[in-house]
C-alpha cells in the first residue's frame, strides 16, 4: 500500500513541476501571455537612482531585456553582473557575433519586492552594473508580468509585447542566446 501512495505522489509531484515547466517556457508563443509591456500603469511608478522619475518614452522602438531583482536575492547579483558584461561590451563569445547596438537593445534592471532600497543600490555599486535602473515596484510590476520568483528576466520587442521570459538566474550565454532567438529576424 505505501509502495502505491509514493507512486502516486511521484506523478503528482511530476504533473505539479511538468505544468510549471510549461508555464514559464520561455519559448511559449501564446498570444494569450504576450502581455504590452510599455503600457503597463507601474511602470509610470518607477524612478531612476537619482530618485527622479522615469520617462518610459526611452523604450519606444527599442528591444529590451528588462531583469527584475532584489538586494536579498544572491542569484540576483550573478545574473547582474552576467547582463553587465554583455552591455559593457566586456563578454564577446561565438553566439554575440551578432551587434546587437545595432540592432537597438536597451537593458533595464527593476528593482522589485525590496526592503531596503540602499541596500539595492549598494548592489548595483557591487556590480558595477550601468545598464539603466529602475526603483519603486512593490512587487505588483514583476506579477503583472507573470514572475513567480527572482530573478525574472523578460524580452521585449520593438512594438512593446513580451516575446520571452525567463524564471532563474542566466549566464551572458544564456542571455544572448535568448536575445538572438528573441531580437532577430531570421
Amino acid at each position: 500500500m505505501s509502495v502505491l501512495r509514493i507512486f502516486f505522489a511521484f506523478l503528482a509531484v511530476s504533473g505539479i513541476l511538468a505544468l510549471g515547466i510549461r508555464i514559464y517556457d520561455s519559448s511559449s508563443s501564446s498570444e494569450e501571455e504576450i502581455l504590452s509591456f510599455a503600457e503597463l500603469p507601474q511602470l509610470e511608478e518607477l524612478r531612476q537612482s537619482s530618485g527622479s522619475a522615469f520617462d518610459t518614452s526611452s523604450f519606444s522602438g527599442k528591444n529590451l531585456v528588462v531583469n527584475f531583482f532584489a538586494s536579498w536575492c544572491e542569484p540576483c547579483k550573478r545574473e547582474i553582473i552576467e547582463i553587465q558584461k554583455i552591455h559593457s561590451g566586456d563578454y564577446r563569445s561565438v553566439e554575440a557575433a551578432l551587434d546587437f547596438d545595432d540592432r537597438s537593445v536597451l537593458f533595464v534592471g527593476i528593482n522589485s519586492s525590496e526592503t531596503d532600497e540602499v541596500k539595492a543600490q549598494q548592489l548595483i555599486s557591487e556590480t558595477a552594473a550601468s545598464y539603466l535602473m529602475l526603483f519603486g515596484d512593490d512587487g505588483t510590476l514583476l506579477q503583472e508580468v507573470g514572475a513567480i520568483g527572482l530573478p525574472f528576466t523578460i524580452f521585449v520587442d520593438t512594438e512593446g509585447k513580451i516575446v520571452g521570459k525567463h524564471l532563474t538566474a542566466m549566464s551572458a550565454d544564456d542571455v544572448l542566446n535568448l536575445m538572438k532567438k528573441y531580437f532577430t529576424n531570421d
